[in-house]
């Protein structure tokens, strides 16, 4: 009688599975059969992360462009591939025993800002470095090529291409603030970070009745115009690329000499070969925690092209020139070698830019669901947004009955918008969502509204929601 019971129960229990799997993919296709998809590809994948099985597909096989979707594979590599304690690491050496010519060695570091440049000035006085003729930039750990491959030249002013360099400042932008008198007619008042001599602002702007202003850069320059008019008694914000941020490093350094008391000589060299260097000064780091974070909250590109770069620095010790294809061959080394088959993943960047890359939602399923099972997962969705609460996924959501039950990367380039991530279900279950939506002209908002709507369907698989908990 008993067997016959719990034989009852499991009976009972697939029924009631099979139907929430109906039940979900009925509502999944209402989502996605709409007029708004009579020209538009929309590929989706359901996966259960626990037992890996399926429970949605359309579409899922088809090569779309992943936009920054394409930061997932960058940050599981990196976890999966780079010793928990690796740190992007800018030195300060001297060249002999004169301690007169310095080198600085970029190590393409995304956080490097403005209190390490102060602090690697403080290492040169406590070095006993009094007086410099000549600083060294060695920047090789990277290649020439100061865009990725498949970038939009024309984007070139807008602070999401950032210049690549194993110097960056600042996340790479010029940031700008223009405020408006409150009497008409008057030149703004304008401030600039960074302050330096290489970045020169013409203002042709006024304070007026209305705001009609534009803040625009000179292509391969840091020559940035402000004209029209703001406002008056308002402010303006406007954040740029920087171009040639090792210059900016210099001449932040030089200074910064100077202020120590170390003279200083403006004279600087970019080495564009590897060389021996004397003893090393010192050194400033930073771990790679805040840079997952900013590179899939915030989906920062240069966070994801810098972090793809140290990558290929520890798979290949000693290797100069990494260029991003270095960056993505050690990227599929490191997913093989974790058992992910790599043959469908064609990306040309760690950051998602390129025109050039095509991935499955399939394989980005595969890829959720694999690094749900592995040590490295609770670092791996702490770096993801949580719906409603913070990054890119701050203002969308924000209805959810249970705040944090969805974790997930954005993807939004030129006619292509993408979500994927962890939705916690009811009953602890955990659930990849994969949402590729491309080739729409227009706004994104239409399109995001329904990711939005897909991943409460998931939200409610199987269960009562007052079941649901936090992603694990």
């Amino acid at each position: 009688m008993y067997a016959c019971i719990a034989l009852l129960a499991l009976s009972t229990s697939a029924y009631a599975q099979k139907d929430a799997k109906h039940e979900l993919a009925q509502q999944l296709d209402s989502e996605i059969s709409g007029a708004l998809f009579e020209r538009t590809v929309a590929a989706v994948e359901v996966r259960d992360c626990e037992n890996g099985q399926i429970l949605y597909s359309r579409n899922a096989d088809l090569l779309l462009r992943p936009a920054s979707n394409a930061k997932l594979f960058t940050s599981a590599a990196a976890l999966l591939g780079l010793p928990e304690n690796v740190h992007f690491r800018t030195t300060l050496s001297a060249v002999d025993s004169t301690l007169k010519s310095i080198v600085l060695t970029g190590g393409a570091d995304p956080q490097l800002g403005e209190k390490d440049i102060q602090k690697l000035a403080d290492i040169a006085h406590e070095g006993g470095v009094r007086e410099i003729d000549t600083l060294f930039l060695d920047g090789t750990l990277l290649d020439d090529a100061f865009y990725g491959p498949g970038w939009m030249w024309d984007d070139e002013s807008d602070p999401f291409m950032p210049y690549l360099s194993a110097f960056p400042f600042g996340g790479n932008t010029v940031r700008i603030t223009c405020a408006a008198s409150t009497q008409k007619g008057l030149p703004l008042e304008v401030s600039v970070f960074p302050s330096t001599r290489s970045i020169t602002v013409e203002n042709r702007a006024v304070s007026g009745s209305r705001t009609d202003l534009d803040i625009d850069k000179f292509p391969r320059s840091n020559r940035i115009v402000i004209e029209g008019t703001l406002r008056a008694g308002r402010k303006a914000h406007k954040r740029l690329s920087l171009w040639q941020p090792e210059t900016v490093v210099a001449e932040l350094l030089l200074a910064s000499f100077r202020e120590n008391g170390i003279t200083a000589d403006s004279v600087v060299i970019v080495h564009d070969a590897p060389w021996t260097v004397g003893g090393e000064l010192g050194k400033v780091t930073h771990g790679i925690d805040r840079v997952l974070e900013e590179l899939n909250k915030e989906s920062d590109n240069l966070s994801a092209e810098s972090l793809l770069r140290l990558l290929a620095s520890e798979v290949s010790p000693g290797r100069h020139g990494i260029s991003a294809e270095d960056g993505i061959a050690a990227m599929k080394h490191v997913l093989k070698k974790h058992g992910f088959p790599v043959d469908d993943l064609h990306l040309r960047d760690g950051s998602g830019i390129s025109f050039y890359n095509l991935v499955p939602a399939s394989f980005i399923g595969a890829l959720l669901a694999g690094m749900a099972q592995t040590s490295h997962f609770e670092r791996y969705a702490a770096s993801l947004a949580v719906a409603g609460k913070d990054g890119t996924l701050q203002r969308r959501m924000r209805n959810l009955r249970f705040p944090g039950t969805f974790r997930g990367k954005t993807g939004t380039v030129s006619g292509v918008s993408a979500l994927s991530g962890y939705a916690q279900a009811p009953g602890g279950r955990l659930l990849s969502v994969v949402i590729l939506m491309q080739n729409f002209y227009g706004k994104h908002r239409p399109y995001r509204e329904i990711q939005d709507r897909i991943v409460q369907h998931c939200l409610r698989y199987s269960g009562r929601l007052k079941e649901a908990t936090p992603p694990r």
